[in-house]
């Protein structure tokens, strides 16, 4: 069974592409490349970059299917939509996400507090790995985990939408 967490549609960057040229005679040549248009939803005219200032960022309230309280910001892209996206988690009490996998690799940068993640598909804290501020990880895709965090923590999440939360069936 699948479950897709209730996000509101945001923005979706749209990446550029790179020209190439011909260096002489017998040399390879491509047809050169047409830079796409910008994504005018993503980037105004003449807009080079995409800021969001931690000060800045807007958290609101996660969605119901989270079963946890927290708050999360949609720094940019839609997880609910194809492409990239990047979020924000931050929760003040302590928490468990029960054994669940992605279809797609989840990238997790902790901010602040620490987190711990172990693989299987019952729970048992003691196998657990600890990350802390400016730790990252990567799981692979269909790796079935579980997510815990005992104090306040903030971690950032970047993917390819769109995002799905695939719950471990007993």
């Amino acid at each position: 069974m699948s479950t897709r967490l209730p996000f509101v549609p945001f923005l979706v960057v749209v990446a550029g592409a790179c020209a190439s040229s011909s260096a002489g005679p017998g040399a390879m040549h491509a047809a050169p490349a047409t830079p796409p248009a910008p994504d005018a939803k993503s980037f105004a005219q003449g807009q080079q970059q995409i800021v969001v200032r931690a000060s800045e960022a807007k958290f609101g309230p996660c969605p119901p299917a989270i079963p946890f309280e927290c708050e999360m910001a949609v720094l940019e892209g839609s997880p609910k939509a194809n492409g990239l996206f990047t979020l924000r988690f931050r929760t003040q009490k302590p928490w468990l996400l029960p054994p669940h996998s992605h279809p797609r690799a989840e990238r997790v940068t902790v901010i602040a507090g620490r987190l711990s993640v172990a693989f299987g598909t019952s729970v048992d804290k003691s196998a657990g790995q600890a990350f802390t501020a400016g730790d990252y990880y990567v799981n692979a895709p269909g790796a079935v985990h579980y997510v815990w965090a005992d104090e306040p923590v903030e971690i950032q999440i970047t993917g390819i939408g769109p995002w799905e939360v695939h719950p471990h069936e007993p």
